[in-house]
């Protein structure tokens, strides 16, 4: 396949739809579309069943990226591929070394109710309370997938669809089931399946989380970046847990204490 459609102005409307969707979360959700950069991202949510909407890509990314791309010709029909300017790539890359292939996937559909009936004894959530930064989002996605956590609840969170979750996933978004819901909803859900649920607290008196048994599987909630979780959402947990630590340090990084949390609950 050569014969692409070629786009060369920023007023294309694909082209103004991409830049919109990056920037406007209310767009996303309205649309159910998000957009993903990059030949590896792109690849993923193929992989992953993931609706390519558009595919945009410079003549240079076509021949760097040509097994990739290919792979994708192969899947798609060929309305679905437009080749760009090097000038449009780069007014559409969020990146500093872009790769020059861009596009839009449609989101996958989500059913509340029916991810919690497949909620079981002995499974392991995380409940991300009210994380702010997407970057910490991205991270702590790409944890989950790499520890088998069955899926991530997220209650007042940034959009998992921003651009810089979805780059700092890296391909997890595709693969994590995505909850969102409040976080009363989600609790009342889990314990109705039996499924305990702690609270990550910065409290000296609560439970190590070395001590926690989740040998029945668990479900952690974890708060803000800078405020951690409100007492009334902790309180709304059947264990207070606590990440020990040595010296004045008395508190982490929220990606950082969400991975050490999912680790544990991974060995179990």
């Amino acid at each position: 396949m050569t014969d692409f459609t070629f786009i060369s102005s920023a007023d294309n409307e694909k082209i103004k739809l991409y830049k919109r969707l990056s920037a406007d979360k209310k767009l996303r959700r309205k649309e159910q579309l998000f957009t993903v950069e990059g030949a590896r991202l792109t690849a993923d949510a193929a992989a992953e069943a993931i609706e390519l909407h558009c595919v945009f890509f410079t003549e240079n990314a076509l021949k760097k990226y040509s097994e990739a791309l290919e792979l994708l010709f192969s899947k798609y029909n060929k309305k679905t591929f437009s080749m760009i300017s090097d000038e449009l790539a780069a007014s559409l890359s969020d990146t500093q070394m872009s790769q020059g292939i861009f596009a839009i996937c449609r989101m996958p559909k989500s059913d509340n109710a029916a991810q919690y009936a497949k909620m079981k004894l002995g499974g392991k959530y995380i409940i991300l309370d009210n994380i702010q930064d997407p970057g910490n989002m991205g991270t702590m996605l790409r944890t989950a997938d790499a520890c088998g956590i069955d899926a991530i609840i997220t209650c007042n969170c940034c959009d998992v669809y921003n651009p810089k979750t979805v780059r700092s996933a890296m391909g997890s978004l595709m693969r994590v089931n995505i909850i969102d819901d409040d976080i009363g909803n989600a609790v009342l859900n889990l314990k109705n399946a039996g499924i305990a649920v702690y609270a990550a607290v910065i409290d000296s008196s609560a439970v190590s989380l070395t001590e926690c048994d989740f040998s029945k599987g668990g479900a952690v909630m974890i708060g803000n970046e800078g405020n951690g979780l409100p007492r009334d959402h902790s309180a709304l947990a059947d264990v207070p847990l606590t990440i020990k630590m040595h010296g004045t340090i008395n508190s982490l990084n929220a990606a950082m204490a969400a991975g050490i949390i999912m680790w544990e609950l991974s060995k179990a």
